[in-house]
């Protein structure tokens, strides 16, 4: 059999190795230079780390909720990020990029200012119970998504339960929204001021046209799903407890399914079935999503004519308040007791905390206020699960004590270049113009 001498199958190749390869022409660089030729030496020298822009910011991290007094003393009238203080009632953090927080360690010749609003990225909502906090380790009673104030008066939820309910509320979980809605009402209740110098006033515009929103609302950001909210409410349940709160949430461990009357009238009972339905909660992924109109789009509203900023001055940039309809309105979303509203809301001030039963008036239009009577006026009638079923009526309550959390983020954010010794003597010599102590940005 003839032998094939062709052993290349899919075209002949030559190897190469590393010693046998082209020499790659190496260049020195910098000041390998050769003597006399220092050019990309002294390029690199002159361009300064000032030369790129740089962001001085403060950012106040603040959880939610707010006593009232903290809520007060730092989202009052006048609110002040660049204050040279390091503890702020109710922020839990100051991440700052100042020495000294508001005073510039060299100058800036600044472009830009950003006032930004960063929240949850996220928001739910649930439903439970409030139940006075213990002090010591206990068998939490038993929550359900619903009760009676007959379930109350006959101890349906454990003897932990007083009877008249001043332990046990209807209550609901909320995370994130309330952030969402404070950031809201913030950048439309305060006026952005800057002033610089003693009483130059380089910028007064609305917080709403300068402020920029963290863009989770993006078309790929957003979306639906469900989340596990045992972790968030122990984090709430936290917070609350670290604020002095009298109660804590418990989530819904329960569902009512009716009631029996146990041969007596005067015993009607709820019946219940355990349930982990509200393990999850259904959770959107997105939230607000503003760019003011003063920014053009950006994360920063752009300053026509750069400002230049000295070392050592104090920076004025304030938030005045203007609309105290938005105020009103931030302040009640960001406190625990939810002012003006109180902690255990009711749909109307006028309006008590149970549905009305009563019992038939002994003179028409005087009804007798008070406790369920059996027999009473055939008002929310429940067929109980008995063997021979009878109509009772019930009463539910109407108050929710509403527990918030989530963090709310406000930062301040100056662009520009910083302008060291030799780069400054060399603007002040060849541009004057931009060594002003200010220039109006509006």
């Amino acid at each position: 059999m003839a032998r094939n001498t062709n052993r290349s199958i899919v075209g002949r190749r030559t190897a190469r190795f590393g010693d046998s390869q082209d020499k790659t022409r190496r260049l020195q660089f910098g000041l390998g230079a050769a003597p006399g030729d220092l050019r990309g030496a002294d390029k690199c020298l002159r361009c300064s780390f000032g030369n790129i822009p740089v962001i001085e910011e403060v950012v106040w991290t603040i959880p939610l909720p707010l006593t009232a007094e903290e809520a007060i003393s730092t989202l009052g009238d006048t609110v002040n990020l660049l204050s040279g203080s390091s503890s702020v009632p109710g922020v839990a953090s100051i991440d700052s990029t100042f020495l000294i927080n508001g005073i510039l360690q060299t100058d800036i010749l600044a472009q830009g200012v950003g006032v930004h609003v960063f929240h949850e990225p996220m928001s739910f909502s649930t439903i439970g119970n409030a139940f006075n906090a213990p002090t010591t380790t206990v068998n939490p009673p038993p929550s359900p998504d619903v009760f009676t104030v007959n379930d109350l008066t006959n101890r349906a939820m454990s003897t932990q339960v007083l009877a008249d309910g001043s332990n046990f509320t209807p209550a609901d979980f909320i995370f994130g929204g309330d952030v969402w809605r404070a950031g809201w009402n913030f950048i439309n209740a305060y006026q952005f001021q800057w002033k610089t110098s003693q009483r130059e006033l380089i910028l007064n515009e609305i917080a709403a046209d300068v402020s920029y929103f963290g863009s989770f609302a993006d078309a790929e950001a957003s979306g639906t799903s469900e989340i596990a909210i045992i972790e968030f409410v122990a984090a709430v349940n936290a917070t609350y407890r670290s604020k002095g709160s009298a109660t804590i949430f418990l989530p819904v461990n329960f569902r009512r399914v009716g009631s029996v009357n146990g041969g007596s009238a005067t015993n009607n009972v709820g019946i219940f079935h355990p349930t982990r339905d509200f393990d999850l909660a259904p959770v959107t992924w997105g939230g607000l999503r503003w760019q003011g109109y003063g920014c053009r789009g950006q994360m920063y509203r752009p300053i026509e004519s750069p400002c230049f900023l000295e070392r050592g001055i104090p920076i004025g940039m304030l938030f005045m308040v203007q609309d105290a309809v938005h105020q009103a309105l931030m302040l009640e979303a960001v406190s625990i007791n939810n002012d003006p509203l109180g902690s255990n809301i009711s749909p109307d001030e006028n309006l008590l905390c149970t549905t009305a039963v009563l019992p038939a008036p002994a003179t028409p239009g005087t009804p007798t206020a008070g406790a369920i009577v059996a027999g009473g006026v055939n008002t929310m009638l429940e067929q109980t699960l008995d063997a021979t079923p009878v109509l009772v009526p019930q009463s539910v309550g109407v108050c929710r004590e509403v527990f918030k959390g989530g963090i709310l983020k406000l930062g301040i954010k100056i662009k520009g270049w910083e302008m060291p010794g030799g780069w400054k003597a060399y603007c002040e010599n060849n541009m004057p113009q931009i060594m002003k102590p200010t220039a109006s940005a509006s």
